[in-house]
């Protein structure tokens, strides 16, 4: 099961993650949950303009749609976008997410 965190009380657990997952343009900050998935998404303003900001928060919507069978159950992520993310072609994205959860399934 597939969930987006939007409570403020939930990115407050983020300040000590478990571990930590890095890729060029996004830095994901990893907890243990019970039974979901859960991502949250962090982007800032130097990320890009407000409709750079969007257009990948959509994107990344879309990849999770897509990817929703596959992704491993039983852990948080709070997934922050790095300067430059906004300007990724859909491809590249796909490829720095996939490189990203497959990290998280080798940890677990």
């Amino acid at each position: 099961m597939l969930r987006l965190i939007t409570k403020h009380k939930e990115y407050g657990e983020f300040k000590s993650p478990e571990f930590a997952l890095r890729s060029s343009h996004f830095y994901a900050a990893v907890l243990s949950s019970p039974s979901e998935f859960a991502i949250g998404l962090t982007i800032s303003r130097k990320t890009g303009k407000a409709h750079l900001r969007n257009l990948l928060k959509r994107r990344v919507k879309a990849w999770l749609r897509l990817q929703r069978d596959v992704l491993p159950s039983g852990f948080k992520l709070n997934l922050v976008a790095r300067s430059g993310a906004g300007e990724l072609t859909w491809q590249d994205l796909c490829q720095e997410l996939t490189d990203l959860t497959g990290q998280l399934r080798a940890r677990s």
